[in-house]
Protein backbone atom coordinates (compact mmCIF):
# COMPACT_ATOMS: atom_id res chain seq x y z
CA UNK A 1 0.00 0.00 0.00
CA UNK A 2 1.44 3.38 -1.06
CA UNK A 3 1.70 6.38 1.23
CA UNK A 4 1.38 10.09 0.29
CA UNK A 5 4.60 11.70 -0.79
CA UNK A 6 5.99 14.67 1.14
CA UNK A 7 4.74 17.18 -1.51
CA UNK A 8 1.30 15.54 -1.33
CA UNK A 9 1.16 15.93 2.45
CA UNK A 10 2.15 19.57 2.12
CA UNK A 11 -0.62 20.22 -0.40
CA UNK A 12 -3.18 18.61 1.93
CA UNK A 13 -2.02 20.78 4.83
CA UNK A 14 -2.20 23.93 2.68
CA UNK A 15 -5.74 23.03 1.57
CA UNK A 16 -6.81 22.49 5.18
CA UNK A 17 -5.30 25.83 6.20
CA UNK A 18 -7.02 27.61 3.32
CA UNK A 19 -10.33 26.04 4.30
CA UNK A 20 -9.87 27.14 7.93
CA UNK A 21 -8.96 30.67 6.84
CA UNK A 22 -11.95 30.90 4.47
CA UNK A 23 -14.32 29.49 7.09
CA UNK A 24 -13.01 31.91 9.71
CA UNK A 25 -13.37 34.82 7.29
CA UNK A 26 -16.96 33.84 6.47
CA UNK A 27 -17.84 33.58 10.17
CA UNK A 28 -16.32 36.98 10.86
CA UNK A 29 -18.14 38.42 7.86
CA UNK A 30 -21.45 37.04 9.09
CA UNK A 31 -20.83 38.40 12.60
CA UNK A 32 -19.89 41.80 11.19
CA UNK A 33 -22.98 41.81 9.02
CA UNK A 34 -25.17 40.90 11.99
CA UNK A 35 -23.60 43.69 14.04
CA UNK A 36 -24.16 46.22 11.25
CA UNK A 37 -27.73 45.01 10.82
CA UNK A 38 -28.46 45.41 14.54
CA UNK A 39 -26.42 48.48 15.52
CA UNK A 40 -25.53 50.18 12.24
CA UNK A 41 -28.75 52.19 11.88
CA UNK A 42 -27.95 54.03 15.12
CA UNK A 43 -24.83 55.36 13.38
CA UNK A 44 -26.31 55.92 9.92
CA UNK A 45 -25.05 52.62 8.44
CA UNK A 46 -27.55 50.40 6.61
CA UNK A 47 -27.27 47.14 4.67
CA UNK A 48 -30.71 47.64 3.08
CA UNK A 49 -33.27 50.46 3.24
CA UNK A 50 -35.13 50.17 6.57
CA UNK A 51 -38.87 49.80 6.84
CA UNK A 52 -40.68 52.79 8.40
CA UNK A 53 -40.90 50.92 11.71
CA UNK A 54 -37.18 50.11 11.60
CA UNK A 55 -36.46 53.72 10.66
CA UNK A 56 -38.34 54.85 13.76
CA UNK A 57 -36.54 52.27 15.89
CA UNK A 58 -33.18 53.63 14.70
CA UNK A 59 -34.31 57.15 15.64
CA UNK A 60 -35.38 56.00 19.09
CA UNK A 61 -32.04 54.25 19.50
CA UNK A 62 -30.33 57.60 18.94
CA UNK A 63 -32.68 59.23 21.43
CA UNK A 64 -31.77 56.61 24.05
CA UNK A 65 -28.54 58.57 24.47
CA UNK A 66 -30.45 61.69 25.52
CA UNK A 67 -29.79 63.47 28.81
CA UNK A 68 -33.28 62.77 30.24
CA UNK A 69 -33.68 59.08 29.37
CA UNK A 70 -33.08 57.52 32.78
CA UNK A 71 -36.60 57.81 34.18
CA UNK A 72 -40.10 56.46 33.71
CA UNK A 73 -41.10 59.42 31.51
CA UNK A 74 -38.77 58.28 28.75
CA UNK A 75 -39.76 54.62 29.02
CA UNK A 76 -43.39 55.63 28.64
CA UNK A 77 -42.70 58.04 25.77
CA UNK A 78 -40.54 55.49 23.98
CA UNK A 79 -43.17 52.77 24.20
CA UNK A 80 -45.78 55.20 22.89
CA UNK A 81 -43.55 56.16 19.95
CA UNK A 82 -43.04 52.49 19.08
CA UNK A 83 -46.81 51.94 19.13
CA UNK A 84 -47.45 55.08 17.08
CA UNK A 85 -44.96 54.12 14.33
CA UNK A 86 -45.49 50.36 14.18
CA UNK A 87 -47.89 50.53 11.21
CA UNK A 88 -46.43 53.59 9.47
CA UNK A 89 -46.42 53.34 5.69
CA UNK A 90 -43.65 55.89 5.10
CA UNK A 91 -40.80 57.60 6.92
CA UNK A 92 -42.76 60.85 6.91
CA UNK A 93 -45.57 59.23 8.88
CA UNK A 94 -43.17 58.48 11.75
CA UNK A 95 -41.95 62.06 12.18
CA UNK A 96 -44.76 63.45 14.41
CA UNK A 97 -44.31 60.62 16.92
CA UNK A 98 -40.51 61.01 16.82
CA UNK A 99 -40.81 64.74 17.45
CA UNK A 100 -42.93 64.09 20.52
CA UNK A 101 -40.42 61.54 21.78
CA UNK A 102 -37.24 63.59 21.23
CA UNK A 103 -38.42 66.38 23.52
CA UNK A 104 -38.83 63.85 26.35
CA UNK A 105 -35.44 62.27 25.68
CA UNK A 106 -33.44 65.47 25.30
CA UNK A 107 -35.57 68.36 26.50
CA UNK A 108 -36.54 71.49 24.60
CA UNK A 109 -33.10 71.88 23.00
CA UNK A 110 -33.63 68.65 21.05
CA UNK A 111 -35.49 68.29 17.78
CA UNK A 112 -36.05 66.27 14.63
CA UNK A 113 -35.15 68.50 11.70
CA UNK A 114 -37.25 68.70 8.56
CA UNK A 115 -36.21 66.07 6.01
CA UNK A 116 -33.33 67.29 3.87
CA UNK A 117 -32.83 70.37 6.05
CA UNK A 118 -29.66 70.32 8.12
CA UNK A 119 -28.10 72.93 10.37
CA UNK A 120 -26.57 74.85 7.46
CA UNK A 121 -30.03 75.33 5.98
CA UNK A 122 -31.67 76.03 9.35
CA UNK A 123 -29.15 78.84 10.06
CA UNK A 124 -28.18 79.95 6.53
CA UNK A 125 -26.50 83.28 7.28
CA UNK A 126 -22.71 83.48 7.41
CA UNK A 127 -21.95 86.59 9.48
CA UNK A 128 -18.38 87.30 10.52
CA UNK A 129 -17.29 88.98 13.75
CA UNK A 130 -16.91 92.76 13.72
CA UNK A 131 -14.92 95.10 15.96
CA UNK A 132 -15.19 98.81 16.67
CA UNK A 133 -13.02 100.94 18.98
CA UNK A 134 -14.12 104.22 20.56
CA UNK A 135 -13.04 106.04 23.71
CA UNK A 136 -10.54 103.36 24.68
CA UNK A 137 -13.20 100.61 24.56
CA UNK A 138 -13.36 98.01 21.81
CA UNK A 139 -16.67 96.28 21.13
CA UNK A 140 -16.35 92.76 19.73
CA UNK A 141 -19.56 91.50 18.10
CA UNK A 142 -19.54 87.69 18.13
CA UNK A 143 -22.29 86.29 15.86
CA UNK A 144 -23.57 82.73 15.63
CA UNK A 145 -21.36 80.18 13.87
CA UNK A 146 -23.50 77.37 12.48
CA UNK A 147 -21.70 76.68 9.20
CA UNK A 148 -20.17 73.23 8.73
CA UNK A 149 -17.59 74.41 6.19
CA UNK A 150 -14.16 74.08 7.85
CA UNK A 151 -12.57 76.86 5.83
CA UNK A 152 -15.28 79.30 6.89
CA UNK A 153 -14.91 78.26 10.53
CA UNK A 154 -11.21 79.06 10.35
CA UNK A 155 -11.93 82.38 8.65
CA UNK A 156 -14.41 83.22 11.41
CA UNK A 157 -11.89 82.42 14.18
CA UNK A 158 -9.03 84.25 12.46
CA UNK A 159 -11.21 87.32 11.81
CA UNK A 160 -12.02 87.51 15.50
CA UNK A 161 -8.46 86.84 16.73
CA UNK A 162 -6.82 89.18 14.23
CA UNK A 163 -9.36 91.90 14.97
CA UNK A 164 -8.58 91.73 18.70
CA UNK A 165 -4.84 91.80 17.97
CA UNK A 166 -5.26 94.85 15.73
CA UNK A 167 -7.33 96.65 18.37
CA UNK A 168 -4.85 96.31 21.25
CA UNK A 169 -3.37 99.79 20.86
CA UNK A 170 -6.76 101.50 20.64
CA UNK A 171 -8.13 99.59 23.63
CA UNK A 172 -6.79 101.59 26.54
CA UNK A 173 -9.71 100.85 28.87
CA UNK A 174 -11.42 97.52 28.22
CA UNK A 175 -13.46 95.22 26.00
CA UNK A 176 -17.15 94.64 25.36
CA UNK A 177 -17.95 91.16 24.04
CA UNK A 178 -21.40 91.38 22.46
CA UNK A 179 -23.17 88.00 22.34
CA UNK A 180 -26.74 89.34 22.45
CA UNK A 181 -27.71 87.95 19.05
CA UNK A 182 -25.54 84.84 19.01
CA UNK A 183 -27.95 81.91 18.53
CA UNK A 184 -25.21 79.28 18.77
CA UNK A 185 -23.59 76.76 16.46
CA UNK A 186 -19.97 75.66 16.80
CA UNK A 187 -18.36 77.29 19.81
CA UNK A 188 -14.82 76.26 18.82
CA UNK A 189 -14.27 79.19 16.41
CA UNK A 190 -15.87 81.61 18.90
CA UNK A 191 -13.63 80.61 21.81
CA UNK A 192 -10.47 80.33 19.71
CA UNK A 193 -11.12 83.78 18.26
CA UNK A 194 -11.61 85.19 21.78
CA UNK A 195 -8.59 83.34 23.19
CA UNK A 196 -6.58 86.50 23.91
CA UNK A 197 -9.36 87.59 26.30
CA UNK A 198 -9.61 84.23 28.08
CA UNK A 199 -7.17 82.51 30.46
CA UNK A 200 -5.71 79.13 29.59
CA UNK A 201 -7.35 76.14 31.27
CA UNK A 202 -10.96 75.05 31.62
CA UNK A 203 -13.43 77.37 29.89
CA UNK A 204 -16.80 75.62 30.10
CA UNK A 205 -17.80 72.03 30.82
CA UNK A 206 -20.51 69.65 29.66
CA UNK A 207 -21.93 67.21 32.22
CA UNK A 208 -23.65 64.07 30.93
CA UNK A 209 -26.40 62.16 32.69
CA UNK A 210 -23.86 60.02 34.56
CA UNK A 211 -22.26 63.14 36.04
CA UNK A 212 -19.10 63.00 33.95
CA UNK A 213 -17.87 66.46 32.88
CA UNK A 214 -15.95 66.99 29.64
CA UNK A 215 -14.20 70.37 29.54
CA UNK A 216 -13.66 72.77 26.69
CA UNK A 217 -10.09 73.90 27.38
CA UNK A 218 -7.78 76.60 26.09
CA UNK A 219 -4.01 76.58 25.63
CA UNK A 220 -2.62 79.63 23.89
CA UNK A 221 -4.81 79.97 20.80
CA UNK A 222 -5.91 76.32 20.72
CA UNK A 223 -9.32 75.18 21.93
CA UNK A 224 -9.79 71.48 22.68
CA UNK A 225 -12.54 69.24 24.02
CA UNK A 226 -11.71 65.89 25.57
CA UNK A 227 -8.17 66.15 24.23
CA UNK A 228 -9.33 66.73 20.64
CA UNK A 229 -8.52 70.09 19.04
CA UNK A 230 -11.69 71.99 18.11
CA UNK A 231 -10.10 75.10 16.59
CA UNK A 232 -6.80 76.97 16.72
CA UNK A 233 -5.59 80.47 15.88
CA UNK A 234 -2.16 82.06 16.11
CA UNK A 235 -1.10 82.33 19.73
CA UNK A 236 -1.24 85.87 21.11
CA UNK A 237 -0.36 87.49 24.42
CA UNK A 238 -3.21 87.44 26.91
CA UNK A 239 -5.02 90.68 27.71
CA UNK A 240 -5.88 91.49 31.32
CA UNK A 241 -8.12 94.54 30.84
CA UNK A 242 -11.68 94.46 32.19
CA UNK A 243 -14.29 92.74 30.03
CA UNK A 244 -18.03 93.37 29.82
CA UNK A 245 -20.12 90.61 28.26
CA UNK A 246 -23.50 91.49 26.71
CA UNK A 247 -26.25 88.86 26.70
CA UNK A 248 -29.99 88.58 26.13
CA UNK A 249 -32.92 86.35 25.18
CA UNK A 250 -31.65 85.89 21.60
CA UNK A 251 -28.44 84.44 22.99
CA UNK A 252 -28.67 80.61 22.90
CA UNK A 253 -26.92 77.25 22.90
CA UNK A 254 -23.16 77.56 22.29
CA UNK A 255 -23.67 81.32 22.47
CA UNK A 256 -24.72 80.76 26.07
CA UNK A 257 -21.71 78.51 26.63
CA UNK A 258 -19.50 81.35 25.37
CA UNK A 259 -21.14 83.64 27.94
CA UNK A 260 -20.29 81.06 30.60
CA UNK A 261 -16.66 80.93 29.45
CA UNK A 262 -16.29 84.39 31.06
CA UNK A 263 -18.04 83.44 34.33
CA UNK A 264 -15.82 83.30 37.39
CA UNK A 265 -13.25 85.74 36.00
CA UNK A 266 -12.58 88.56 38.44
CA UNK A 267 -12.14 91.16 35.69
CA UNK A 268 -15.28 90.22 33.69
CA UNK A 269 -18.95 91.07 34.23
CA UNK A 270 -22.08 90.28 32.19
CA UNK A 271 -24.87 92.75 31.39
CA UNK A 272 -28.33 92.45 29.86
CA UNK A 273 -31.11 89.91 30.35
CA UNK A 274 -31.37 86.14 30.87
CA UNK A 275 -30.33 84.06 27.88
CA UNK A 276 -32.67 81.90 25.78
CA UNK A 277 -32.37 78.84 28.02
CA UNK A 278 -30.49 76.30 25.87
CA UNK A 279 -27.40 75.93 28.06
CA UNK A 280 -26.77 72.35 27.01
CA UNK A 281 -24.80 70.35 24.46
CA UNK A 282 -26.28 68.49 21.50
CA UNK A 283 -25.17 65.73 19.20
CA UNK A 284 -26.32 65.71 15.58
CA UNK A 285 -27.15 62.30 14.09
CA UNK A 286 -28.59 61.41 10.69
CA UNK A 287 -31.28 58.90 9.74
CA UNK A 288 -31.41 56.84 6.55
CA UNK A 289 -33.08 59.56 4.44
CA UNK A 290 -30.82 62.35 5.70
CA UNK A 291 -33.20 63.64 8.35
CA UNK A 292 -31.14 64.93 11.27
CA UNK A 293 -31.81 64.50 14.98
CA UNK A 294 -30.42 67.00 17.46
CA UNK A 295 -30.32 65.29 20.83
CA UNK A 296 -29.17 66.91 24.08
CA UNK A 297 -26.63 64.71 25.85
CA UNK A 298 -25.13 67.09 28.44
CA UNK A 299 -25.74 70.34 30.31
CA UNK A 300 -23.36 73.28 30.72
CA UNK A 301 -21.06 73.75 33.70
CA UNK A 302 -19.10 76.97 34.29
CA UNK A 303 -15.54 77.17 35.62
CA UNK A 304 -16.81 77.63 39.19
CA UNK A 305 -18.51 74.22 39.01
CA UNK A 306 -22.05 75.57 38.77
CA UNK A 307 -24.34 73.40 36.62
CA UNK A 308 -26.87 75.32 34.52
CA UNK A 309 -29.19 72.37 33.73
CA UNK A 310 -30.07 73.58 30.25
CA UNK A 311 -31.87 76.68 31.51
CA UNK A 312 -31.42 80.44 31.05
CA UNK A 313 -28.23 82.11 32.25
CA UNK A 314 -29.02 85.34 34.12
CA UNK A 315 -26.70 88.35 33.74
CA UNK A 316 -24.53 89.43 36.62
CA UNK A 317 -25.98 92.91 36.22
CA UNK A 318 -29.46 93.37 34.76
CA UNK A 319 -29.84 95.98 32.03
CA UNK A 320 -32.20 96.73 29.19
CA UNK A 321 -30.93 94.64 26.28
CA UNK A 322 -31.04 97.56 23.84
CA UNK A 323 -29.06 99.87 26.13
CA UNK A 324 -26.82 97.26 27.74
CA UNK A 325 -23.86 98.49 25.70
CA UNK A 326 -24.05 101.93 27.34
CA UNK A 327 -24.39 100.36 30.81
CA UNK A 328 -21.38 98.14 30.14
CA UNK A 329 -19.27 101.06 28.91
CA UNK A 330 -20.09 103.02 32.06
CA UNK A 331 -18.94 100.09 34.20
CA UNK A 332 -15.73 99.67 32.18
CA UNK A 333 -14.84 103.31 32.71
CA UNK A 334 -14.97 102.73 36.47
CA UNK A 335 -12.74 99.67 36.22
CA UNK A 336 -10.05 100.50 33.72
CA UNK A 337 -6.63 101.95 34.45
CA UNK A 338 -5.64 104.03 31.46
Amino acid sequence: MSTPTTPGIRRQRIRRRVKVIVATFLVLLLLAGAAVWKFGPRYGVYLVPPSPAAYADAALGIMDGGYYTTGESWRTARAQAVADTRDAKSYAETIPALRRAVVVAGGHHSKVMDSGKGLDEAMPQRPLPTLRSAGGITTVVVPEQAVSDKAFKQTYADTLANGIASSRTATTCGWIVDLRHNHGGDMGPMLAGLSALLPDGNLVGFKDRSGTVVWETLEGGTVSQGGQVSMAVADAAKLSQPIAVLQGPDNGSSGEATVLAFRGLGHARSFGAPTAGYSSANQVRSLYDGTQILITTAVDVDRTGKTWNGGPVPPEQSADVDTAHKTAATWLNTQCHR
